[in-house]
């Protein structure tokens, strides 16, 4: 494991630095972090939601099939 720390700080060495002003990386950081006084957005909750009423309808519906088949 040292072994791969010490490669990593080798290569670390070898990138050029970010320029950016301090002001400007806090809010790329609060954007990151979605914590503008916004909150989260709908769609994270709202994606899950959809997925999993598809995947229940899509079950319901290969249920209905096999019972169809099996009568």
């Amino acid at each position: 494991m040292s072994d791969d720390v010490t490669e990593l700080a080798e290569l670390s060495q070898q990138l050029t630095a970010i320029d950016v002003e301090p002001a400007r990386a806090e809010r790329i950081a609060f954007q990151a972090r979605g914590t503008l006084g916004r909150g989260p957005s709908l769609l994270r909750f709202g994606e899950p939601v959809l997925v999993t009423i598809f995947t229940t309808s899509f079950l319901v519906w290969a249920l209905m099939k096999v019972i169809e088949v099996f009568s």
